[in-house]
C-alpha cells in the first residue's frame, strides 16, 4: 500500500475562504449517509459546491497531480468534493468502490485534505489498516493520499463534544480502461482495531 502525507498542501488563504463558504448541515447540496455503516455528509454535485470550495479543490488537485502516477482526477467529483461529519459522526470500516458506476474507470487513489485541526480527544481520525498502528488525526491543511486497491480504512467516531463539524475536501484518482469490481463501497462488520 502506498500512503503519502503532505503538510501545508494548499495556500492557507484558499483554505480559509473554503471554510468561510462551507455550507451548513441544512444545505440542499448534501447527501446524508446515516445508518449502521456511516453518519456523514457528502456533497451531491460539483455544480452545487460554493465557488470558494471549488477553487480550493482545484488547487488541491494541482498539488496532488504529481503524487498519483498516470492516474487522473475526476473533476465531476462523483462521491468526492465536500465531506463533513457532525459531532457524533463516523465512517465504518470499508474498502472504496473499485469501479466508477458511470464510466470505464478504475479507482487508484483516495485523497483527503483536512480543513482544520481536531484535538485527539475528539477522535475523527483516519485509520488505514496495514499502514501503521498510528491513527491520522485531522491537522489543518494536511493531505492524505492512499492507494485504494484492497485498502480497508475507516474514520473513527467524531466526539459529541466537538465544537465544529469535521470537514474535508475529497478527491478520487482513476485510470481509464476495461474495469470490473464493485461500484460502491464494501463495508465490513469486523470490529474496529
Amino acid at each position: 500500500m502506498t500512503v503519502e502525507i503532505i503538510e501545508n498542501a494548499i495556500n492557507p488563504a484558499l483554505l480559509r475562504a473554503c471554510e468561510a463558504a462551507w455550507p451548513e448541515t441544512s444545505w440542499d447540496g448534501w447527501h446524508r449517509y446515516k445508518g449502521i455503516t456511516a453518519d456523514k455528509y457528502g456533497s451531491l454535485h460539483h455544480s452545487l459546491i460554493p465557488r470558494a470550495c471549488i477553487v480550493a479543490l482545484d488547487a488541491f488537485a494541482e498539488v496532488i497531480s504529481d503524487h498519483i502516477g498516470d492516474s487522473f482526477i475526476d473533476y465531476d467529483l462523483h462521491a468526492a468534493g465536500l465531506h463533513m461529519m457532525a459531532p457524533g459522526g463516523f465512517l465504518g470500516r470499508h474498502q472504496d468502490a473499485e469501479s466508477h458506476p458511470l464510466k470505464q474507470w478504475k479507482r487508484t487513489h483516495s485523497i483527503v485534505l483536512f480543513l482544520h485541526d481536531s484535538p485527539q480527544e475528539h477522535g475523527g481520525q483516519l485509520l488505514l489498516e496495514g499502514w501503521t498502528d498510528q491513527h491520522i488525526y485531522p491537522i489543518e491543511n494536511t493531505a492524505v493520499i492512499f492507494s485504494t486497491q484492497d485498502q480497508w480504512h475507516e474514520v473513527c467516531r467524531y466526539s459529541e463534544l466537538a465544537v465544529q463539524p469535521r470537514k474535508t475536501l475529497a478527491l478520487f484518482a482513476w485510470q481509464h480502461g476495461v474495469v470490473s469490481g464493485p461500484t460502491s463501497a464494501n463495508f465490513s462488520q469486523k470490529p474496529k482495531a
